[in-house]
């Protein structure tokens, strides 16, 4: 993987931890009043969602990074966007996970909160080869880093549409089964948000002559 790829991972670390940090004191904050706002007790869909939804959201902020610098104004535009948008949701996923004393990630597979019937985030009747929806590759992400000129234009958006599809089933998922509603209100809105991208994405994929990759197989849910 090129320097600049590697760069653009240690700035996101850094990156994560900051927000995250951030929106779990203001978090905190709101919740140490008399009166004020908290967030409800979460259940087995609000965590395992909060959870595999930051390590979603991190690989679209590497893509969006992988290619700065390096695209015309349109598609830098739609990635810059992408990145401060999921960061932004990253911090506060993290800051909620924080403030429910819940691991950051998940000692479990990835998707099992999606899996029906499933009462506790612990639970393993999801199918343990699942991969979250729309994840690339190392492989992919290997071919971003060194695409160039054009051919980066249309892997990045072929790459993040699928990523976003995958990412909207997920969204769409927690809207319905999530017990806390700050968490079904946060992912309505980024199945809204997500949705809007990709069709900003595939007009410019077929200004540049070319479609999405296959849609991503979502699991259960």
């Amino acid at each position: 993987m090129s320097g600049r790829s590697r760069a653009g991972r240690v700035f996101s670390a850094v990156g994560f931890m900051v927000i995250g940090a951030v929106a779990t004191l203001l978090l905190s904050g709101l919740g140490s009043s008399p009166g004020a706002a908290r967030v409800s007790p979460a259940g087995a869909v609000d965590i395992g969602f909060s959870q595999d939804m930051v390590v979603h959201h991190q690989q679209a902020v590497t893509m969006a990074q992988t290619v700065r610098g390096r695209v015309g104004p349109s598609v830098s535009q739609v990635a810059g966007t992408i990145e401060l948008g999921q960061l932004k949701e990253i911090g506060l996923l993290q800051g909620w996970l924080a403030l429910w004393d819940a691991p950051q990630v998940s000692s479990g597979p990835p998707m099992a909160w999606m899996a029906p019937g499933s009462h506790d985030h612990a639970s393993t009747s999801a199918d343990a080869d699942h991969v979250m929806p729309g994840m690339a590759s190392l492989d992919e992400l290997d071919r971003l880093g060194e695409a160039e000129g054009e051919d980066l234009e249309v892997w990045f958006l072929q790459l993040m549409i699928r990523h976003h599809q995958g990412g909207v089933a997920m969204a769409t998922a927690a809207a319905r089964r999530a017990t806390v509603p700050q968490v079904r209100d946060l992912a309505v809105l980024m199945a809204t948000e997500q949705r809007k991208e990709t069709a900003l994405m595939t007009g410019l994929l077929d200004a540049l002559g070319h479609r999405p990759l296959p849609l991503p197989a979502t699991g259960p849910v």
